[in-house]
């Protein structure tokens, strides 16, 4: 997940405008415009590997109400590799056509949408002033990053990242489990205070490069101001700044100081660092706040008393030092290529609706990216952190959001390079640079 692209966070709701068209958003669950004959929507997405547990689940069952609801309709709930997943689709795109393909693709948010516009349906036909009332998100599945641009997909949740810790850990440790580690300086020190009870500082899962993404997020806003990131996406602001290079000096320094578990550059950050950090070796652990690798699945298997949570730990004071970054997480498009677009919308609609806002967040323990569900069913003590966090607006858009696709590949790549120390944090950031440049040159050639 590259954008995390993960914001339970609750950007303020938008009221904007669309074109006027009926579509499903009510409260309760109703029925699709009747089709004139049976037809299959196939949906893609990485949530349905496992349909027993979190999102897949509740997935399955929405399927299983929608077609309750609509007779004529067929869901075919297709699970794709999380890890290959945009090369799938890629795939799938250049041999699309009515009879091939998916109806309707999870996305993340972000870049991950914008780049794959052309393969996908513009929902502007579908999507009511109201409907688009009670759901945040629109600005990073808009056109332009514009809430008021043209909508290419529909948010489902919000995401989040934010750092937990093992209270039982740090106990071990000698340290306080109620009083975490705030400054960069007493972080590193419970770092090494684990290794002393035979555990890690942080359980990292950097196969895949994700992590090194997650941790820029987490911490750019100690060095970077709000202006600063808009001037980093329009070119005027180079990914080769101190600003920056701050950033992933801190990175590297956390593998340089023996922070991170055994093995951590060869492990996936999805499952098997979350489940490093619930058995109980290594103390801390950047997780989202929805979905998976959150404090529900940590709670459940840790013991919700036994779990901590912070935000990134301050090398570099500042006015936004302290907060978390939300938005990255998944939502639902229709294909450019599906011959029922208005029934694939109106799919998207249904699990988009108020009830099943509810339900992901009492079922899955996840933050609905629609708006109307009931703050007082949050009961979970760490939860209501993060809700209380949320209201104190201490949140902000991921740095690497609206970074293309080829950048933020070219950042991760990088990254792991620059932990096993193949390159130095200024070489990466210059390939990172160069990457960038060339991206926005064939945007203003038109390519």
């Amino acid at each position: 997940m590259n954008r995390l692209a993960l914001a339970l966070l609750l950007v303020a709701a938008l009221v904007v405008a669309g074109c006027p068209k009926p579509t499903p958003t009510e409260t309760k669950t109703t029925a699709a415009t009747p089709s004139t004959g049976p037809m299959t929507l196939t949906v893609w997405d990485w949530h349905a590997a496992d349909p027993s547990k979190g999102v897949g689940l509740w997935l399955t069952n929405i399927d299983r109400e929608f077609e309750r609801a609509n007779p004529k309709v067929k869901i075919n709930h297709v699970a794709q590799s999380h890890t290959e997943y945009y090369e799938i689709f890629k795939a799938a795109a250049a041999a699309a056509s009515p009879e091939r393909g998916p109806d309707v693709v999870m996305l993340h948010q972000g870049s991950r949408i914008l780049d794959n516009t052309p393969s996908l349906t513009p929902l502007t036909d579908y999507v009511t002033p109201d409907f688009r009332k009670k759901i945040v998100g629109w600005e990073v599945t808009c056109e332009g990053y514009d809430p008021n641009g043209t909508p290419w997909a529909v948010p489902i949740a919000v995401q989040g990242l934010v750092w937990y810790y093992n209270r039982t850990l740090l106990k071990q440790a000698g340290l306080d489990p109620n009083k975490p580690p705030t400054t960069w300086k007493d972080f590193l020190a419970a770092c090494d205070a684990m290794k002393g009870v035979g555990k890690a500082g942080i359980a990292v899962g950097e196969k895949e490069g994700f992590w090194s993404d997650w941790f820029i997020n987490s911490a750019y806003f100690q060095t970077m101001t709000p202006q600063d990131k808009v001037d980093l996406v329009a070119g005027k602001m180079k990914w080769t700044d101190p600003k920056i290079v701050a950033i992933l000096e801190r990175l590297k320094e956390l593998s340089d100081r023996g922070c991170f578990q055994k093995g951590a550059m060869s492990t996936p950050l999805f499952p098997d660092a979350g489940e490093a950090f619930m058995r109980g070796e290594a103390a801390f652990f950047l997780g989202l706040i929805s979905d998976v690798a959150h404090w529900k699945e940590f709670g459940e298997m840790m013991g919700p008393e036994n779990l901590g949570i912070m935000t990134c730990p301050v090398f570099q004071e500042g006015p936004n030092s302290t907060k978390f970054p939300t938005g990255g997480a998944f939502a639902y498009a229709v294909t450019k290529w599906s011959p029922h677009p208005k029934e694939a919308f109106d799919y998207i609609a249904f699990v988009a609706n108020d009830e099943h806002a509810t339900t992901f967040l009492t079922d899955v323990g996840s933050f609905p990216a629609n708006q109307t569900y009931d703050r007082a069913l949050i009961s979970d003590p760490n939860a209501k952190t993060i809700a209380g966090w949320l209201a104190e607006n201490r949140t902000g858009p991921q740095m690497t959001d609206m970074a293309a696709t080829e950048v933020g590949e070219t950042l991760r790549r990088e990254c792991q390079r620059v932990l096993t120390g193949q390159t130095t944090v200024q070489a990466a950031l210059a390939a990172v640079r160069k990457t960038a440049e060339e991206v926005a040159a064939r945007k203003r050639a038109g390519s």
